[in-house]
């Protein structure tokens, strides 16, 4: 037997479904057959290959060692079907047109997509978007099994297989209560920052690893602070500076829609920054759609944002 015969596009569609789910019922749902049909076919792919793919005996279904191999490779395959039905597709060659799933990292998607969608609406007009709002670390995931087709969030990730499209850089600025000693500068250095009334986010978020790097305070000891809630939202970390006191640092699209009694104070050279980008798998058969996306994005932000080069900035990494 060859080894065209031995497996269905079908079959290793089901195989990454058990895989996400970690439950053939779930697994079944989601894919619209019932789980007689998905298990019998899973068991006759591995009959069929020589393998076992998945433990039933654990409880969410685990890969076994012989999946653990073979699990890229099934995404790898079905990535490639999809790529060749997009080529043969006069209509996709001809225009944008089709679903873009995207992912979006939650410092980014509140001030970018309210902007972002009355553009993709009246440009091009025959894109729909999936959006879905997760942190770097699912973003990459995401992207390695095919739930998404493109993530907007800060980069460099410098990830094998991952491409990356450089948007736009996104400077940060002190956001103080004016009775706060950093809200009476004209600009802000770098050394004046101090870790005792800072307010972060949440461990998981990238900014959060950008932000105390500018404070050079990574490892400082946490202990000593007196409060030490930390946010999933920078909006919630401006109401606490505009409520309790203290400071944070945003990104300048987050400077919006400021609170009351507080303000905004730009750094001394050299000014902290961010890059924001696309990132997507290598040869990506959805390519000119994320293109237009990125050509949306950029006309949806700001002039002075747009105009922003790197060689004026001190580009905080990621990491």
């Amino acid at each position: 037997m060859n080894l065209r015969s031995r497996f269905s596009l079908t079959q290793l569609e089901y195989v990454v479904a058990v895989h996400k789910a970690g439950h053939f019922a779930k697994a079944a749902e989601q894919c619209g057959v019932t789980q007689p049909t998905l298990s019998m076919q899973i068991q006759k792919l591995e009959e069929d290959l020589g393998v076992v793919i998945f433990d039933r005996s654990k409880k969410p279904i685990l890969l076994t060692a012989a999946g653990e191999k073979i699990i890229e490779q099934i995404q790898t395959v079905l990535f490639e079907s999809k790529k060749l039905d997009e080529l043969v597709s006069k209509d996709t060659l001809e225009s944008i047109r089709g679903e873009l799933t995207v992912g979006v990292i939650p410092t980014i998607a509140p001030y970018v997509l309210p902007k972002l969608l009355p553009v993709i609406e009246k440009k091009f007009p025959e894109m729909r978007l999936k959006i879905l709002e997760l942190q770097t670390h699912r973003i990459i995931e995401a992207l390695g099994t095919d739930e998404i087709d493109v993530g907007l969030l800060a980069t460099p990730v410098k990830i094998p297989k991952i491409f990356e499209y450089p948007l736009f850089y996104e400077p940060f600025y002190v956001y103080a209560r004016k009775d706060h000693e950093l809200a009476h500068r004209q600009r802000v250095k770098y050394s004046s920052l101090k870790f005792d009334d800072i307010w972060l986010l949440e461990e998981g978020h990238c900014l959060r690893h950008q932000v105390l790097d500018v404070c050079s305070i990574r490892g400082a000891d946490d202990d000593k602070r007196r409060f030490k809630f930390e946010s999933g939202s920078l909006e919630t970390l401006k109401s606490l500076v505009a409520s309790y006191g203290g400071y944070t640092l945003l990104p300048q699209l987050a400077t919006g829609a400021l609170k009351s009694g507080t303000e905004i104070v730009p750094f001394e050279r050299p000014i902290p920054a961010r890059e924001i980008g696309l990132v997507y798998r290598r040869e990506h058969y959805k390519g000119k759609m994320i293109e237009a996306l990125g050509e949306a994005i950029l006309e949806s932000i700001p002039p002075e944002v747009r105009k922003l080069r790197r060689k004026d900035l001190d580009v905080i990494p990621v990491d």
